[in-house]
């Protein structure tokens, strides 16, 4: 099946609606000329201005009546499929905007894009877009890549540790060893609900954005260490992927923390 175009779509039915508006203001220009007639008391005019104020409502609503509906499956478009991305993909070129493909997840730093087919729409971190011109997302990317990330690096640490103990408690551990990451996520989102709001993806940028930080320890002086590779025969080690700003891939899998020797 050939990809369906949305851009081309959407460029063919604005000249409909421009048709349509066209009309629709001629029609209110010529009433607004019958109105003013009427309060000024230009009683000559005010027959001949009320055909004229009527024949352009008449012709509005027969432009009304020929603009079809707008037939467009957003659900095929935003498929794994569909032509979204190779769109998007065109539309942040021409604007400038740095953006890269994993897996059918769009990374615009530092953002994330993903299609919701099912509700016509895509989702721009947290916030659903139903807007989803390409060249309109792609001036949106360009606004939000100018800005700085909003992240708290000094909470989040503080956040991490508290899940490591936690999780060395559960477990036994006495040592500070190597830990899943996904282990500290799954006490991160205890709560019901919770992993839909803060996803495994989030959490991953978080620790990018501490990882790239100045901020390497708590503030009782217990340092953290980030490591890549999986935790030795760990099941639920798993390597968590984020992209940067330049497009490259930063891996994370297990985290340390080590206090300080006395």
């Amino acid at each position: 099946m050939d990809s369906v175009s949305l851009s081309n779509i959407l460029e063919n039915y604005a000249l409909e609606v421009a048709g349509w508006l066209d009309a629709e203001k001629k029609g209110l220009a010529a009433l607004q000329k019958l109105q003013k007639a009427i309060a000024n008391g230009n009683v000559r005019d005010a027959e001949k201005l009320r055909i004229v104020a009527q024949s352009a409502a008449e012709l509005a609503a027969q432009r009304a009546a020929a603009c079809p509906p707008l037939v467009f499956d957003a659900a095929e478009y935003l498929s794994a499929e569909g032509a979204f991305i190779p769109e998007l993909q065109a539309a942040a070129e021409r604007a400038g905007v740095k953006l890269y493909v994993r897996e059918g997840l769009i990374f615009s730093y530092p953002v994330l894009l993903y299609a919701e087919p099912e509700l016509a729409a895509v989702r721009i971190d947290k916030r659903l877009e139903v807007n989803m011109h390409p060249d309109v997302l792609a001036a949106q990317l360009k606004k939000l890549q100018s800005r700085e990330p909003k992240s708290r690096p000094e909470r989040f640490i503080e956040a991490l540790f508290d899940a490591y103990e936690l999780v060395r408690a559960k477990r036994g551990i006495d040592a500070y060893i190597d830990l899943p990451l996904t282990q500290l996520y799954e006490v991160l989102t205890l709560l019901p609900g919770s992993n839909k709001e803060y996803t495994l993806l989030d959490f991953t940028r978080d620790l990018y954005f501490l990882d790239a930080s100045d901020i390497k320890q708590t503030k009782k002086g217990v340092r953290m260490y980030l490591t890549a590779s999986t935790v030795g025969k760990e099941r639920s080690g798993k390597i968590l992927k984020f992209v940067k700003r330049d497009g490259s891939q930063q891996d994370y899998a297990a985290i340390k923390f080590v206090p300080e020797q006395p």
